[in-house]
């Protein structure tokens, strides 16, 4: 019985914090077609075009002529740089969403285990033995 509820609080607590992935099928045309190649500092100017960059950058008082400007001079190493970390960073992502979902994955352990009695951390729960 003991093994069984360990069994189930981990596969819960795995089951909870999983994520998902999302799979489409992939067409024909879509398979054989070239790609278009671009250059880093192209896609670095089609980020910075972007309204919500822009918004971003006005509000910050960043010209959008200076951007281009400044994105011209970069070198391609600079540049292909830039685009990678456009690339490879999460979007919407900041500290204190990780932090708040770090307090969260930790409070529902410790429910658990408070509620199949291994430790005693909160007043409200009563324990299932």
């Amino acid at each position: 019985m003991k093994i069984s509820k360990l069994v189930l609080s981990f596969i819960l607590s795995i089951t909870l914090f999983a994520q998902t992935s999302w799979a489409q099928m992939a067409s024909t045309e879509a398979l054989f077609k070239q790609p278009v190649t671009q250059s880093a500092k192209e896609k670095v100017i089609q980020f910075t075009a972007r309204e919500d960059v822009r918004k971003i950058l006005g509000q910050m008082d960043v010209d959008p002529q200076m951007i281009e400007a400044r994105v011209a001079s970069m070198t391609d190493e600079e540049a292909s740089q830039f685009a990678n970390e456009i690339a490879t960073l999460p979007a919407g992502s900041d500290a204190l969403s990780s932090l708040v979902g770090a307090a969260v994955f930790v409070f529902v352990v410790l429910l658990i285990t408070d509620i199949l009695g291994f430790t005693k951390v909160f007043g409200f729960t009563r324990t299932i033995r």
